[in-house]
């Protein structure tokens, strides 16, 4: 397979990529491998990959902080400790034998395991006893607790 067609490839894929990931990131890799493609006609190897790494990374660099302004998305600063002992509602059976589990707090999703193996059924009231990694461990909440 000539080296342009697979750097036309590249960059379809990359295009795709950003299509499916709307993150605005690998657009520019998408663009650098055209570039790459275009370049593959008149020199070798080495100068096709340099091409398309100095391309791709300038675009990163220089495009980054635009992009960031349009988006205007800002990541939710959430501080862990702030949720522990906090009330969640079940939105998805608890089971930790089945790994299943979800968990809504404060308006964020989170997975969640019982303290004590028990199943929690869905709708149900419950307390953050603590978080580990990407998932908080709760208990069901009892009878007049709120």
């Amino acid at each position: 397979m000539e080296p342009f067609v697979v750097w036309l490839i590249l960059g379809v894929i990359f295009i795709i990529g950003e299509i499916l990931t709307p993150t605005f990131f690998l657009f520019w890799f998408g663009i650098g491998a055209f570039v790459a493609s275009a370049i593959s006609i008149a020199f070798g190897t080495l100068v096709q990959v340099a091409s398309f790494i100095i391309v791709s990374g300038l675009l990163v660099i220089l495009t980054r902080p635009l992009t960031k302004k349009l988006t205007k998305e800002q990541p939710r600063k959430i501080h862990i400790d702030e949720i522990i002992g906090k009330i969640g509602s079940v939105i998805e059976t608890i089971n930790n034998e089945q790994g299943k589990g979800l968990v809504k707090i404060n308006g964020d999703m989170w997975r969640a395991y019982s303290n004590d193996d028990s199943i929690i059924q869905e709708g149900e009231k419950v307390k953050i006893l603590k978080v580990e990694g990407a998932h908080v461990i709760v208990e069901k909440l009892k009878g007049g607790e709120q």
